[in-house]
């Protein structure tokens, strides 16, 4: 099982263009807050960005950053919504907007940069 798999990400979309990952927030995933952890919220940014960064190169991270704009509770569904800004031959970044439900409000957004490799040729 990975670890995706494991916090019940569900990938709905995948394409260079726009790659989309969802998952419901349960009662293990709080914080001491009764919120969301962070951590849940950065982790289906991250897959989402992986999966995305993935398609048409191998790639790994070499930054990421996340801001958090609003809490989910128990019960939201969290939707990753991840498209390129820019994608060149070694490097490229994604943004992932975290929303509540598919259209919802933005409750994070994650920006990250690649390194990528193989194939694949750069839009």
């Amino acid at each position: 099982m990975s670890y995706a798999d494991f916090l019940g990400m569900t990938v709905r979309e995948a394409t260079p263009g726009r790659t989309v990952v969802a998952l419901t927030v349960t009662p293990g995933g709080l914080n001491m807050h009764g919120t969301a952890h962070g951590g849940l919220l950065f982790s289906l940014a991250d897959e989402a960005f992986a999966v995305i960064s993935n398609l048409e190169a191998q790639a790994v991270a070499v930054e990421t950053h996340l801001s958090f704009f609003r809490p989910a509770r128990v019960g939201d569904e969290l939707v990753a919504v991840a498209t390129p800004e820019r994608v060149g031959r070694t490097l490229a970044t994604y943004r992932v907007e975290v929303r509540r439900g598919g259209e919802g409000e933005v409750l994070a957004l994650f920006l990250g940069t690649v390194a990528r490799w193989g194939q694949g040729e750069p839009s």
